[in-house]
């Protein structure tokens, strides 16, 4: 099977944007299931969890409490094969409180992505933010 770059760039996109929508709503169960069994979330400053399982109970500490957005924008693959994929994107996080919504970090997602049969999902996802 043959798959292009816009085929690969098309998926990996899906995967970041379901991520985003997934964790500013607080459905950690989702974000978890867009890794692998044997993915890897690490975050600087914060953690690494090896496994959806333990990434459900890292990020379940991340349920939004009030309104918030990751927007995530200038996503590049950086490297692809029919069954790999990397890429890099950029990322502003944004919370809503009493005076309207404010930024309240920026930073890069580093990711690889792997495909087995018609889906594709996290491998690993690095996190980092900028000071």
């Amino acid at each position: 099977m043959s798959t292009s770059i816009e085929s690969v760039s098309a998926r990996v996109h899906d995967a970041v944007a379901a991520y985003a929508q997934a964790l500013d709503a607080g459905r950690i169960g989702d974000l978890a299931d867009l890794f692998w069994p044997d993915g890897v979330a690490e975050i600087a400053g914060i953690g690494t969890f090896e496994g959806q399982e333990a990434i459900r109970e890292g990020y379940a500490s991340f349920v939004p409490t009030q309104p918030q957005l990751h927007l995530v924008a200038n996503t590049v693959v950086t490297s692809w094969t029919e069954d790999e994929a990397t890429a890099v994107s950029n990322l502003a996080f944004f919370q809503r409180g009493d005076s309207g919504w404010a930024v309240q970090l920026v930073g890069r997602y580093d990711d690889t992505l792997r495909r087995q049969n018609d889906e594709w999902r996290f491998q690993r996802r690095v996190t980092t933010f900028q000071p």
